[in-house]
């Protein structure tokens, strides 16, 4: 069966959600880890429950992985191909740029908004610190280093 181009397209990214969606469950599952990434942690399975939960997903997973092997060979190897060690430095930034503006809500005036807080000078300090780490990060991330042999900028 020969697929144009869209459909190879949307094979490969099924195959794409699917893992994606397969692993967050995992994380869920034996790490305790949220799908959002944020709360409190849940209670993980048993490995007796995983692998019953999990085993028809592998096989879902590799099925469709075979399947888009076969009918979209290019595209799925291109899904597969690392990107740049300048894209994740590009997503390490953007991801920066989010946990600066976390640390930012801990200053004395945005903690203010939620009620008295009593102590500026505590939330002053805590965030001064704070944001000089996230400044460290930023620094470090900025760094030019050697780009290793095979690794192409986008």
């Amino acid at each position: 069966m020969a697929l144009n181009s869209g459909q190879r397209r949307h094979l490969t990214s099924t195959y794409a959600s699917v893992t994606h969606l397969v692993r967050l469950m995992e994380e869920a599952a034996t790490e305790g880890r949220l799908p959002t990434g944020v709360g409190s942690p849940l209670t993980r399975l048993s490995p007796l429950e995983v692998e019953a939960i999990f085993g028809s997903l592998r096989r879902l997973e590799s099925r469709l992985r075979r399947k888009a092997a076969t009918l979209a060979p290019e595209e799925l190897a291109a899904f597969e191909e690392p990107q740049s060690t300048h894209n994740t430095r590009v997503w390490l930034s953007n991801l920066l740029d989010k946990l600066g503006a976390a640390v930012d809500a801990l200053q004395p005036d945005q903690m203010r908004k939620y009620g008295p807080t009593g102590d500026d000078a505590e939330f002053a300090s805590l965030h001064s610190k704070l944001s000089a780490e996230v400044q460290k990060a930023r620094e470090q991330l900025e760094v030019e280093l050697p780009t290793p042999a095979g690794d192409t900028e986008c």
